[in-house]
């Protein structure tokens, strides 16, 4: 296989997953919000072709990761997805309002959930370049 049909495969599975996770955290949103709403599991899971311990397994997880408010995963996928401008990605990101600082413990190290690992992991992923990580961190201080 030539080095640009490995390039060109790469990309489309690149942007079949990042279309997919979307699609995957505005599924859970949807059901979070249907349940903050009041409508029942049993219905929620009949709208959205899921089992009502899935719907519950869903509305959970939600609530752990604030999923009422967009995420720092789901601005840099948009921005694959949609193709849009690093800059615009760079300055939504810089104005995120749910940031969550690295914390170092002295007992467990940093604590899990900080919104810079999460740009590193998708850094890892190939979703955001190590430049676009450093404007946004020095932006934030």
């Amino acid at each position: 296989m030539s080095i640009a049909a490995v390039v060109e495969h790469g990309f489309e599975l690149k942007l079949s997953y990042a279309r997919a996770r979307l699609a995957e955290v505005e599924r859970m949103r949807q059901v979070y919000l249907a349940s903050l709403d009041g409508m029942p599991q049993r219905e929620i899971a009949q709208f959205a072709h899921l089992s009502q311990p899935s719907v519950h397994r869903l509305v959970a997880r939600a609530r752990v990761l604030g999923a009422e408010h967009e995420s720092l995963e789901e601005i840099v996928l948009r921005r694959f997805v949609e193709d849009s401008s690093p800059d615009e990605m760079v300055e939504r990101l810089i104005s995120f309002e749910n940031w969550v600082p690295r914390i170092a413990d002295p007992v467990d190290g940093v604590l899990a959930e900080d919104s810079q690992q999460a740009l590193e992991d998708l850094l890892e992923d190939g979703f955001i370049s190590e430049e676009e990580i450093d404007r946004v961190l020095d932006a934030r201080g």
